[in-house]
């Protein structure tokens, strides 16, 4: 089996893991494509596309003209890069990797909402400028309180995990998962709000202004999913006028943002750069788990 990897020359790639691909029997050839004719070029004769991180030579189009191609792989997470409906279309596999940052990712959301109840940034900013008084900050607090998942997938059944110590109530909403709560009821009822469900055209804008009216005087929402999911405007009025309380987002509209972006103003956010899935372990459990995936493709493909 032939795989081409087409965000990255070889050396984008550490020694060892493309030793593994290799060993297994797998021909393997890397360079980073920059268009569609590009990509077509380099890929006619592969069984398998890789490539991690955006890729916009990739099209249906494209995977139309790749008479051998079976499978098409992001590793990561997401799938909102590739082009899912022509490979559907076309009985092309769609693969990527969420179990190799789903733990690290949950780590980010948790770390977020809990800087976010205890107002952390915001108490560090103030004690850096003399001003030694933040009670009036603290309005929310962890135990006992209920958590609203939307999607519950990997990621999120690891935040469930991770805040079962704190005894908080967890509720989820995913169409595709049983004992789901509808998801207006959902906002309703949590106190704090995570998202993590994929980018489709379902859910792009899925927290709008009547979805954020839904919430709780004072509720929290927290993203470390896709930024459209959110309307951005609507949010920054929601917390300007007080519907919400604060949100925490690793993820925006458009990255990086520009200067003038309207929740820079507001002090009841905290923002990340999109690095929730980023860690010490990050390298090893990306290639790893790569690596592992072409291997399981290229045998169930024989």
């Amino acid at each position: 089996m032939k795989t081409v990897l087409i965000t990255g020359e070889e050396n984008a790639v550490p020694a060892e893991y493309l030793a593994q691909i290799r060993a297994a029997g797998i021909e393997l050839a890397c360079r980073k494509c920059k268009s569609p004719e590009e990509v077509e070029a380099f890929s006619q004769d592969a069984d398998l596309v890789w490539m991690f991180g955006p890729n916009p030579g990739l099209t249906g189009e494209v995977l139309q003209r790749l008479p051998k191609c079976k499978g098409i792989f992001r590793s990561g997470s997401g799938l909102d890069a590739l082009p899912c409906a022509a490979a559907k279309e076309l009985g092309i596999a769609v693969l990527n990797t969420p179990e190799s940052i789903a733990e690290c990712v949950a780590e980010h959301a948790v770390s977020l909402l809990f800087a976010l109840i205890r107002q952390i940034p915001q108490l560090d900013t103030e004690v850096r400028k003399g001003v030694w008084a933040g009670t009036s900050r603290l309005k929310w607090h962890i135990s006992g309180r209920t958590l609203g998942l939307v999607g519950y997938g990997r990621i999120a059944r690891n935040v469930e995990r991770m805040v079962s110590g704190f005894r908080m109530r967890v509720v989820h909403y995913d169409p595709f998962a049983p004992d789901s709560t509808d998801l207006d009821e959902l906002l309703k009822v949590s106190d704090y709000v995570s998202l993590h469900c994929p980018l489709t055209d379902e859910t792009r804008n899925l927290i709008d202004d009547r979805r954020l009216a839904l919430m709780k005087p004072g509720a929290l929402l927290v993203n470390t999913s896709r930024g459209p999911v959110i309307d951005e405007g609507a949010l920054a009025e929601a917390l300007k006028n007080g519907t919400i309380g604060g949100a925490a987002l690793d993820v925006l509209c458009d990255e990086p943002p520009e200067k003038d972006h309207p929740l820079f103003g507001l002090d009841n956010v905290i923002l990340t750069p999109h690095i929730a899935a980023f860690s010490a372990d990050f390298e090893k459990n990306f290639w790893s788990c790569s690596v592992q995936k072409i291997i399981e493709f290229a045998e169930s493909s024989k």
